[in-house]
């Protein structure tokens, strides 16, 4: 296999696992707006206890949502890299 072969190769895997991290973050951040808005529409009926179990897996979950964001921020510069890496190769 030739190294621009392996490079396109490592690139549409790459690409893949990009397109897998964009979804999850657009599902969980649809999740968070989901709980949210849970929240503010039955504060009152939940009680304290209940709402403070919410808030706190609605944290955990934005914390998932950075941690996302920084791996798609990290696999774009990867793509970016392979792509002018692969443009380089005649």
């Amino acid at each position: 296999m030739t190294s621009k072969a392996i490079l396109a190769r490592m690139l549409a895997d790459l690409e893949a696992e990009y397109r897998y991290w964009l979804v999850e973050e657009i599902r969980l951040g649809r999740g968070i707006d989901e709980m949210e808005d849970t929240i503010n529409r039955h504060e009152a009926e939940f009680g304290a206890e209940r709402i403070a179990g919410f808030r706190a897996r609605l944290a955990q979950t934005r914390k998932q949502y950075q941690a996302i964001e920084e791996k798609i921020r990290a696999i774009r510069h990867r793509l970016d890299d392979l792509r002018a890496r692969l443009q380089q190769i005649p």
